[in-house]
């Protein structure tokens, strides 16, 4: 399952039993994207602009799994955070894709 229907599971969960259990693949999946950037592609492009924004990105994100972990699945907080981390992680997807993938391709 990609992520974008992991979120769209996650968002759309009639119950927080199934919210909880779509919300934690989605955090999977998410990790697991992250560091196989981390151990595949950073180390292979090396730029030093374009990997340390991606990064931080990769940071702001996992610090965002994490506050959200600790949030009420039910609440509005919870679902304005799942948007926010939606949003971002389309956005570093299209940087990555149109940043990094391009230098990868080059070497």
């Amino acid at each position: 399952m990609t992520t974008r229907e992991l979120f769209g599971k996650t968002l759309r969960a009639a119950d927080v039993t199934t919210r909880r259990r779509h919300f934690a693949a989605l955090r999977a999946a998410l990790t697991a994207q992250e560091v196989s950037e981390e151990l595949l592609v950073h180390p292979r492009v090396r730029r030093g602009r374009v990997v340390e924004s991606l990064r931080g990105e990769t940071d702001d994100t996992k610090e965002l799994l994490d506050q959200m972990a600790r949030l009420d699945p039910a609440s509005a907080e919870f679902e304005t955070a799942l948007t926010d981390l939606q949003q971002a992680t389309e956005d570093h997807t299209q940087r990555v894709e149109a940043e990094e993938f391009p230098l990868l391709t080059r070497r």
